[in-house]
């Protein structure tokens, strides 16, 4: 193996075994009730996996999108209720917009199709507007902010209290919270020029990659779970994982989680390659997407009543599937996105696109 490869398996291979030594049944109920497990993050932050993205002249590892992605993968199969995507992604904003990068919790917004703006107010700055299911807000120590300024878009840092918050959860009950933004001054190291790549689409292919990533974890989870039910389950005298009929199910999912981990590892690598990875990305979140559909339906169906059962393990991986899906553009997005820049190449640049990567 390469020493990148190396690497990578090492950071898996330490992320496993943090992630199942403090992810139990009772951390995960506890963090249902307060919104995430601090701490676990505080196992992340000792361990430096916040920092694996970051440059190493800002005291991070230097890490790449790959590297990222193998510990990403590795916290979403245990269903881990931290922000740590949301930090790597506010972290990357900060470091490429040269602003100071907090050792703490951070997210990000807009995650939506949603304007921030910045205008200048007598000798200082003002931000105003709304950004609506900003992962953990009011959990974060600091919020990153992609908005555009007068002459152009700039990066800004906000502590949580400079806005008003609204706490909402997603399916899973990760918080997903509302941010109301009215005349909020901003200091001189609050804020910076975005680099001119530094765009809300580039925000939104990363945060779509890295759900991606945790989309294929998720899976992993739940098709684990699935398999060992029904090497488990006895009907009609017989093991129902000895029965054809879910055995062929039970080989679909497997083709489903195969391919979204695949797709996931894959968009990284090309965003690690080529720095530009919109079609491996978007092609990446829609397989993720359709995939998640397909495994949780047959995790379900496996276990049947049980799998509902809030006492049970499954509704932590499917639950986060189902939310998933829907951020940072779901897959009808996505496909229309592919669709136009596959028209726009022309049946000549068809082939090309497709085996670019």
């Amino acid at each position: 193996m390469s020493d990148a490869t190396d690497i990578r398996s090492m950071l898996a291979e330490s992320a496993g075994n943090l992630f199942r030594d403090l992810v139990d049944p009772k951390l995960l109920a506890d963090a249902k009730t307060a919104g995430w497990s601090g701490k676990l993050w505080r196992a992340v932050q000792d361990a430096e996996f916040h920092r694996i993205l970051l440059p190493e002249s800002v005291g991070g590892a230097g890490g790449s999108w790959s590297d990222a992605a193998a510990v990403l993968r590795v916290a979403a199969r245990h269903s881990a209720p931290i922000p740590l995507a949301e930090t790597w992604l506010a972290g990357w904003l900060l470091a490429e917009a040269k602003l100071p990068v907090p050792d703490e919790t951070l997210t990000v917004a807009p995650v939506r199709d949603e304007i921030l703006l910045v205008r200048r107010a007598g000798g200082t700055w003002r931000l105003d507007g709304t950004a609506t299911r900003v992962p953990y807000a009011r959990i974060a120590h600091r919020i990153v902010l992609l908005a555009q300024g007068e002459d152009g878009d700039v990066v800004v840092c906000l502590d949580r209290g400079q806005c008003q918050i609204v706490a909402g959860r997603n399916l899973a009950g990760e918080p997903r919270d509302t941010l109301t933004f009215k005349r909020v001054g901003l200091a001189s190291e609050q804020i910076a020029p975005a680099p001119r790549a530094l765009t809300h689409d580039a925000l939104m292919l990363r945060g779509a990659l890295l759900r991606a990533v945790q989309i294929g974890g998720a899976l992993e989870a739940a098709l684990a779970l699935a398999v060992r039910y029904a090497q488990e389950r006895v009907q009609f005298g017989r093991k129902i994982g000895q029965f054809q009929a879910l055995q062929q199910e039970l080989a679909r999912a497997a083709g489903e989680v195969a391919a979204a981990v695949a797709a996931g590892l894959s968009a990284a690598g090309v965003l690690d390659r080529e720095g530009d990875a919109d079609t491996a990305i978007a092609s990446a979140k829609i397989r993720a997407n359709q995939a998640a559909y397909e495994g949780a339906m047959v995790a379900h169906q496996v276990h049947g009543a049980i799998g509902v059962t809030d006492e049970y393990a499954l509704h932590h991986a499917t639950l986060r599937l189902m939310a998933w899906r829907e951020e940072f553009g779901h897959e009808g997005h996505w496909a229309a996105r592919l669709g136009r820049e596959v028209i726009a190449r022309g049946a000549d640049g068809l082939w090309p696109l497709l085996t670019a990567n």
